[in-house]
């Protein structure tokens, strides 16, 4: 009883209404959940591996190739789970949707906590209903079966640790234990999507600097700099050659950029409180720290690449690097002068300011970077020893597809607004808010008129979207930058666009509307800061509070009643016979070929899941072994695959002649059946040419 006096009204309505529905899901006919729910291919690559596992057969999809191309936490969950399908492959796929079901009505009231203690009820009720009954939300963090719902709750509960460490922290003397666990929970948001380190990291310098200006410049220097040198690159190179070539060497100069720049601007008192100095003088730092650094990285590289250690850059990037960098930085200070307190200015200078906290910093910082690092170096050497490469070998694969000037698969960012994450399709990272933006673009057409005036009407209505909220924040700085603080907004927004940029700007290929996690959170917290201060001079009236309230659960209502609708529809109770093959691919190939058969496909997920007696190979590598990635380069896979006992393949042969395949199965094959815009082809021995 005392447990569920923690809860209030809302959260027990909420939780009963998103485990009720998800509970008539879960006992839908099974013929649903393969072609209503989990539809994604990838996350069958989840579901088999953990099958293996809990078999006792190792991490592999197809029993031949060991692999670790997935997100280890998911993978933890899953196996358990997936340790019932070798009584029934459906009960396995009923109990993960409950256990999802779960996890999203805990992150629904975490988040519902989250605003309410820092914002509003009433924005709180609107961002907790409108996460638990978006529907583009659920499709894409809840419906697949992929690790976006551990994800979320991960970054939900790193937000929710700092706002309950902000309320703690001030005029106490924290134990180091206190860090090391907040390190473990940015391991845990970590190993629940890997890209999301970069989170983590930034997490850490918002706990250890805390009290000093640096925990609110530093992520946000760290993702200009990222942003700054990425973009001076393709300014100079353009998008095809950067992709093809000198992406890895832009990251090389990145890297140095940030440890160089962000060590010159603290000596230089870019790190000061930015009060404590004249605005000339900051300015003036500000100049001095990226002039000397960006000597400094230049020659760097340039002795790296002399030495045989680094890439062919262009040079002229180091110049437009300072000018972008400069611009930004100074931005960036500005706003700080402009929200920060000048009754709270420290002057120390930077020597002084590290000589006074450096012992405390470095306590701090080893206990917090040690159960991060830690776990993540022993996650590194367990993929070493045990796979042959340290991290995933399904990102290595994106990136190199990434690398080709035509391939098969999806292209990387081709464009600015494909590289700052907004364009549409799978680099489009404002989901589900930019869909708002785009429906209203469509109405300002006879003020843009034209066919070919798309994205200029899209950013025309995101640019004013995003004026209304400056002028919200500016005309209301107290109570925004107390929010900004407390919910984490600093480090979440530069997490959010280094992560972006770790895909946009690395050539990678094959990205996925799932990957946004961290955008679709920091969204959510964005617009109920928006919300709360719009409805702000409302609720001083105590009447107009609880209809605003009122009006919050008759949207909440409605939203749920839409979301159940959904429900309904896609997983209808007895409609479809108990007997209905669960994919009708899978009934084919299980006609058209032997029992004990290896069957090689470009993808095969679902399929090497719901085959009986037929074993399924995952030929684009992403769930297949690190020797096969290399083999598949080398343009060897199909002597290597028929010498692992593959005797034929379901594919379509036109996408196997392109790029990354290059033609190299052709000579192997031979065409003996049809079914869905693919062919059944065996699998050679020999070439036939």
């Amino acid at each position: 009883m005392n447990f569920l006096k923690r809860f209030n009204l809302f959260e027990i309505v909420l939780v009963t209404v998103i485990l009720g529905f998800h509970l008539y899901a879960a006992t839908a006919d099974a013929y649903a959940f393969p072609n209503n729910w989990f539809v994604r291919d990838d996350a069958y690559y989840y579901f088999k591996v953990a099958q293996n596992i809990a078999l006792g057969n190792g991490s592999t999809f197809d029993g031949i190739n060991m692999s670790n191309g997935y997100h280890p936490l998911w993978m933890l969950i899953c196996i358990p789970i997936f340790a019932l399908a070798s009584s029934d492959l459906i009960l396995p796929l009923r109990v993960l949707l409950v256990v999802i079901a779960g996890i999203h009505a805990t992150t629904s009231v975490m988040l519902y906590r989250l605003v309410k203690n820092n914002l509003s009820h009433t924005a709180a009720i609107l961002a907790s209903v409108f996460w638990s009954f978006n529907l583009y939300i659920h499709a894409t963090v809840y419906e697949m079966g992929l690790e976006t719902p551990i994800a979320v709750f991960s970054v939900v509960l790193l937000l929710y640790s700092i706002a309950q460490f902000e309320r703690s922290w001030r005029g106490k003397h924290l134990p180091v234990k206190q860090f090391a666990w907040l390190g473990l929970l940015a391991a845990i948001a970590m190993f629940s999507r890997l890209d999301l380190v970069f989170l983590a990291v930034l997490m850490g310098a918002w706990f250890i600097f805390r009290g000093t200006s640096i925990r609110y410049l530093l992520p946000v220097d760290i993702a200009i700099l990222f942003v700054s040198m990425t973009s001076a690159v393709l300014l100079r190179t353009g998008f095809e050659a950067y992709n093809t070539t000198y992406a890895s060497s832009a990251v090389e100069a990145t890297l140095i950029a940030l440890i160089v720049k962000i060590i010159s601007l603290y000596l230089f008192g870019a790190y000061q409180h930015p009060h404590a100095t004249s605005l000339w003088k900051t300015l003036r730092n500000i100049f001095s720290a990226l002039v000397v650094s960006t000597v400094l990285v230049a020659g760097i590289y340039i002795l790296f690449v002399q030495m045989g250690l680094g890439r062919n850059f262009p040079r002229s990037a180091f110049l437009l690097d300072f000018g972008i960098s400069l611009i930004l930085i100074t931005a960036s200070r500005l706003t700080a002068r402009w929200f920060a307190n000048p009754s709270r200015v420290n002057t120390e200078s930077p020597i002084d300011q590290f000589k006074s906290n450096w012992r405390v910093w470095l306590s701090e910082g080893a206990a917090f970077y040690g159960v991060l690092g830690g776990l993540l170096g022993t996650y590194m050497v367990f993929n070493k020893i045990v796979f042959g490469t340290s991290s995933p070998v399904s990102g290595q694969i994106k990136r190199w597809w990434g690398s080709m000037a035509n391939t098969a698969y999806e292209r990387p960012a081709s464009g600015w607004t494909s590289y700052f994450g907004m364009d549409a399709g799978a680099f489009e990272t404002g989901q589900p808010f930019t869909e708002i933006i785009w429906k209203v673009s469509e109405k300002i057409r006879p003020i843009i008129p034209g066919a070919d005036m798309v994205d200029e009407r899209f950013f025309a209505v995101l640019l004013t979207v995003a004026m209304i909220w400056l002028l919200l924040v500016f005309f209301n700085k107290r109570r925004s930058s107390r929010a900004f603080t407390n919910l984490g907004l600093i480090p979440l927004l530069a997490g959010s666009v280094i992560h972006i940029l770790s895909y946009t700007a690395t050539s990678y290929g094959g990205a996925k509307e799932w990957y946004w996690v961290s955008q679709m959170v920091l969204l959510t917290l964005t617009m109920s800061i928006a919300i709360d201060l719009i409805l702000r001079p409302l609720q001083r009236n105590t009447f107009v509070n609880y209809a605003l309230v009122f009006v919050a659960f008759l949207y909440g209502a409605n939203s749920a009643n839409n979301f159940w609708r959904f429900i309904d529809y896609a997983m209808p109770h007895g409609v479809f016979p108990a007997n209905r093959p669960y994919m009708e691919v899978v009934a084919y190939m299980e006609a058209t070929t032997l029992p004990g058969e290896i069957i090689g496909m470009t993808g095969g997920g679902n399929v090497g899941y719901f085959i009986k007696d037929r074993t399924i190979v995952n030929m684009d590598g992403l769930i297949n072994s690190y020797e096969y990635f290399h083999v598949l380069q080398e343009g060897n896979a199909a002597l290597y695959l028929r010498g692992r006992g593959m005797t034929s393949i379901f594919a379509n042969p036109r996408l196997l002649a392109l790029p990354p395949y290059y033609g190299q199965f052709a000579p192997y094959l031979e065409r003996y059946s049809s079914y869905g815009g693919k062919d059944l082809l065996y699998l050679l021995e020999e070439p036939k040419y």
